[in-house]
């Protein structure tokens, strides 16, 4: 089997409305199943991360420059691997993803309409069941707490919670990595 890595970049976006904090998701034209994600593409070879998520953003979106303001020290990343193809054209892929944060001034997003089918401004937990990998819903949870959209109590029980089942999935696995029974 051949082996491929491939280098993502995206922006979770986020504002503010009377109501609290809104997320940006697209629903994407390029998956056979729908599929709910933040706005990402890959990084060219001249480009920096930061440069490609920004310029995917604009691309996907119509938000850039004035639009947005980047959270400052903001950086999540994600790795997971699939494979495309069949036989011996079969091929695995190792993808890393590199998310970053911004504050969206505006609610008007012109959707490219190449890429993604639909759009929605959506309160967390909204969005969290609407993204399908588990990765990118604690990804999301941790851009929420970067951008002040949880409320005091949540992030202190988010933080007990999260270290709790981190705790539960050691002791619940064996060395080799199978669960224990």
């Amino acid at each position: 089997m051949r082996y491929r890595r491939d280098r993502s970049a995206g922006v979770i976006v986020f504002r503010r409305t009377d109501s609290g904090c809104r997320f940006l998701l697209i629903l994407s034209r390029l998956t056979k199943r729908p599929l709910w994600e933040f706005p990402k593409g890959g990084v060219d070879a001249d480009e920096t991360p930061l440069e490609a998520a920004l310029r995917e953003l604009e691309e996907e979106t119509g938000l850039g420059g004035a639009e947005i303001r980047l959270v400052d020290g903001y950086e999540a990343r994600e790795e997971y691997r699939f494979t495309i193809g069949s036989g011996p054209d079969r091929m695995l892929v190792r993808k890393e993803v590199t998310y970053y944060l911004a504050e969206a001034l505006t609610d008007v997003v012109r959707l490219s309409t190449e890429e993604a089918r639909s759009h929605a401004w959506l309160e967390l937990g909204e969005a969290q069941r609407r993204l399908r990998y588990a990765a990118r819903k604690r990804i999301l949870e941790g851009a929420a707490r970067a951008a002040g959209c949880l409320p005091a109590a949540e992030e202190a029980g988010s933080d007990e919670a999260q270290s709790d089942s981190a705790s539960r999935r050691r002791q619940a696995r064996s060395p080799s990595g199978r669960a224990r029974a």
